[in-house]
């Protein structure tokens, strides 16, 4: 049980100096207009992420996964309301760099993205090879046999033959194609590669085998990832750290090793509650109720309404709580 609630900053491992963290996000909001009002799609959220660490953010569709791994690349949309907060990348303030220099200086570089549906992020038209090999071309100026050779490398290290990089989209599989988006995202040796369901729409199988190809890319190229995924199991592969999101709000960010065996948030366990399991029989459960809109969420807690320990104080928006064993959550049966 916490003893103390604490501040935005705090984060999984008590460390006091932040540049032993990778990235830093402090009071992160995304909004966005639209005829209905505005959607607070991403509301006040702040975490940190160590150098060579894996981070799973995992939540219900509409929760906000997507948009705060949009926020942090800056891959926005037009119809933004607000976007405001800290975000802190190997020392650097995204948030004060203009667009040119962000692209110039930190997306691909430092920062690069594997999006969810791969056939739709590969040009139809473009062989595969040149779409691995372009980021090298565009942003390093490398010339294109160059360029060609160390995208032969890369796809290699991610399992994709290297015939099929004179292939076009269309004539590979789709655990093929995920090779090939996760080679682009790898090329420029970034920093930190942000997936979004990069196992989504795959067999079993395949899954297994990205999953384990993502592993070994970390150990090679001390890379540092952030998982977006609704897919438990899965996360629990790759995960340092688990990040939880509900409403658009950070409800639970905890080591993986404590947060697979004892969530902290009421969501957190509910949603652990709903994943079976081989080694054990359990009575598996389900979430009574839907989400709270984003465009007018209720007061207080978020989850007040579809939580069964719910009490009075729920009314009131509760701070961070530091856990046992590392992590905070953000609900007020921590405090007593």
């Amino acid at each position: 049980m916490a003893e103390r609630s604490i501040s935005a900053k705090e984060t999984v491992r008590d460390q006091p100096n932040a540049s032993q963290f990778l990235l830093n996000v402090s009071n992160l909001r995304l909004y966005f207009k639209t005829t209905k009002g505005v959607v607070q799609a991403v509301d006040n959220v702040s975490f940190s992420l160590g150098r060579r660490r894996s981070l799973a953010v995992l939540g219900e569709s509409g929760c906000g996964k997507t948009s705060l791994a949009r926020a942090i690349l800056r891959l926005l949309p037009r119809n933004i309301h607000t976007f405001s907060g800290e975000i802190v990348l190997d020392g650097v303030d995204l948030m004060k760099l203009d667009e040119e220099r962000f692209r110039r200086e930190i997306r691909w570089r430092k920062l690069s993205f594997v999006p969810q549906a791969a056939m739709n992020a590969l040009n139809p038209v473009l062989r595969v090879g040149y779409q691995v090999a372009e980021p090298l071309i565009v942003h390093f100026g490398l010339d294109r046999d160059e360029a060609f050779k160390r995208a032969e490398e890369v796809a290699r290290v991610v399992g994709l033959p290297v015939d099929f990089l004179n292939r076009y989209a269309f004539e590979l599989s789709g655990g093929m194609r995920q090779r090939a988006i996760i080679a682009m995202a790898l090329i420029t040796r970034p920093e930190l590669i942000i997936l979004d369901e990069p196992t989504s729409a795959l067999d079993v199988l395949t899954q297994a085998n990205i999953m384990n190809s993502l592993k070994k890319i970390k150990q090679e190229f001390d890379v540092t990832y952030i998982l977006i995924t609704h897919d438990i199991a899965t996360s629990s592969e790759l995960a340092d750290e688990v990040l939880v999101m509900y409403a658009g709000q950070l409800v639970e960010h905890s080591p993986a090793a404590r947060f697979y065996k004892t969530p902290a948030h009421p969501y957190a366990q509910k949603l652990m509650a709903s994943v079976p399991t081989l080694r054990e029989d359990k009575t598996l459960e389900f979430i009574p109720g839907q989400p709270p809109s984003l465009i007018n969420p209720p007061k207080g807690c978020r989850f007040a309404q579809r939580c069964p320990y719910r009490f009075e104080r729920c009314a009131e928006d509760p701070p961070a709580f530091s856990l046992d064993g590392g992590g905070v959550a953000r609900c007020w049966l921590l405090a007593r």
